[in-house]
Formats: C-alpha cells, sequence, structure tokens
C-alpha cells in the first residue's frame, strides 16, 4: 500500500466515524488479463459493514461494471445497488465509498459519502436498473415528482415518461405533434439540468415522453397504440396508466406516470406498479 492509499484509508475510516456511517466500501480494477471486455470493468468490492462501535464485518466479492468517463460515478452507484440485492446495504444507511486510481476516474483516489434513500433503495430493490442507467432512472422519478408537486401556470399536470430501446417500442408509438427533438444536430438528455424547465413545459401537451434506455430524449407529444385488455389495474386508472401498464408489459420498457387528478407519481414495469411516490 503506498502513502495515498495508506492516507485515503484513514481519512475514509475517521469520515465514516464522523458522519456515522454504517458501512465503507472500497472499489478497485481487477489485474487486467489478456482478454479484456473494452465496455466493461472487472471490479472487486470490500465492503466493511459497521456491527456494533468499532466492529466492522469485511465482505469482499467481485463484479462487473461499465467503464466510467473521466469524474462519473454513475456505474458505482450501480455497484451499491448490487450490494443492495445482496442484503450487504440496507435502506436508510450511510455508505462512504472509496475508487482508486485503477478505476480510471482520472483522480488518484476518490472518496464521497452516499445516503440509500428510498428511491435509490427501491429502483434496486425493483431491479429497474437492469437495462437501462440509474441516473437515467432517478432523473426522471425526479422531475415527475417535481411536475406532480408544482403542476404548470397554477393546474396540475398528468403525463408520462416511457424509458426503453426505441426498436423495441417504437411500433406501439404513434406521434401526435411535430417532435420538438426531431432533427437535433446533438443528443439531448434527460439527465442534463438545463433542459428540465423545457421538460416541465413540454410536459403540458398530450402524449408522453420517449426516453432511450441511455437517457437521450427520442419524442414528446407521443401516443401509445396498444391493447389495454389484459392489464390488471384497480379501479380508477384512466387510459394514460393502462397504456403504459401494457406497454411496460410487452416491452422491456419502464413507464413513470403523473397522475393529473393527484399528483401521484407511479412506476410500471412488467405491466405492474412496482414504486408510488
Amino acid at each position: 500500500m503506498d502513502k495515498i492509499e495508506e492516507s485515503i484509508g484513514q481519512a475514509a475510516t475517521k469520515i465514516a466515524k464522523d458522519v456515522n456511517a454504517n458501512c465503507i466500501v472500497s472499489l478497485e480494477q481487477k489485474e487486467k488479463e489478456e482478454y479484456t471486455d473494452s465496455e466493461h470493468l472487472e471490479v472487486k468490492v470490500t465492503i466493511f459493514k459497521r456491527i456494533k462501535e468499532g466492529v466492522y464485518k469485511k465482505i469482499e466479492y467481485e463484479t462487473k461494471i461499465r467503464k466510467l468517463e473521466s469524474g462519473s460515478i454513475i456505474p458505482v452507484k450501480e455497484v451499491l445497488m448490487e450490494a443492495i440485492n445482496k442484503k450487504y446495504i440496507e435502506k436508510g444507511e450511510r455508505v462512504v465509498c472509496v475508487e482508486d486510481e485503477s478505476m480510471g476516474t482520472g483522480y488518484k483516489s476518490v472518496l464521497f459519502i452516499f445516503d440509500v434513500d428510498k428511491i435509490f433503495f427501491d429502483i434496486s430493490k425493483n431491479k429497474l436498473a437492469e437495462n437501462i442507467s440509474s441516473n437515467v432512472i432517478e432523473t426522471v422519478i425526479n422531475i415527475a415528482s417535481e411536475i406532480a408537486l408544482e403542476g404548470r401556470e397554477g393546474r396540475k399536470i398528468g403525463t408520462a415518461f416511457i424509458i426503453g430501446e426505441p426498436q423495441e417500442i417504437s411500433k406501439y408509438l404513434r406521434q401526435l405533434i411535430i417532435n420538438p427533438f426531431s432533427g437535433l444536430s446533438e443528443k439531448v438528455k434527460i439527465t442534463d439540468p438545463d433542459i428540465k424547465e423545457t421538460i416541465k413545459e413540454f410536459s403540458q401537451l398530450d402524449g408522453v415522453f420517449v426516453i432511450h434506455t441511455d437517457g437521450t430524449i427520442i419524442s414528446t407529444g407521443a401516443y401509445i397504440n396498444i391493447d389495454e385488455g389484459e392489464i390488471d389495474l384497480p379501479p380508477g386508472f384512466g387510459t394514460r396508466h393502462r397504456a403504459c401498464a401494457a406497454l411496460t408489459k410487452q416491452t422491456n420498457a419502464l413507464a413513470v406516470v403523473v397522475s393529473e387528478s393527484g399528483g401521484v407519481v407511479r412506476v410500471f414495469k412488467s405491466g405492474r406498479i412496482v414504486m408510488k411516490i
């Protein structure tokens, strides 16, 4: 262990104690093999889980994550989600996470503190990020929640976001209006904070937003054309909810739906409600 690694380890331990963290997670790349996946990293995960004051249990396992862009922690959140699924990390806990230089962040080391809140826990528990970036899902849910809370121009707004692979879901969609995102020279990502107010404005339009799994906004004002006959939802849900449920049953897409009547956000997967916010 070199001097930097030793110092970071000591700092992580002190910070974990100061902020009352439940565990410390260390991430490092496995030793590179001759044949490697150009899009993923083989990662060694070490978790020091606090059992009681001053006493930690050590857990180690190996996994694979998407390669990081410089300075990004998004794939690291996917590692934490896997740890939640393995029941090493639980809802409401606080995590101190350390990445070393081998992870490719562009820094000698990265240390950050993360609270496992309800939304993040539910995304993990329901395995919503299997085919979709957790950052995209979180962003869509946060925007939907703001629309549900704030409305627009003094009135409540109902809308929906479909997140999926265009080639899979396009046959169930029909454009109602001229698509304002069509023909743009650069891709517009839902994760770009500068686009949030535009999304809120477009939420007043009829139809749904269509979001690629990588976060690219494909369109808004799209109509879902699908058979809703086999969808089993409680009474009181309208066409928007039923159509979104049906689409997620027929495809691997997720739907995030804002209810106009009650300002409630629901997430649909495989034809059923998996989250309510």
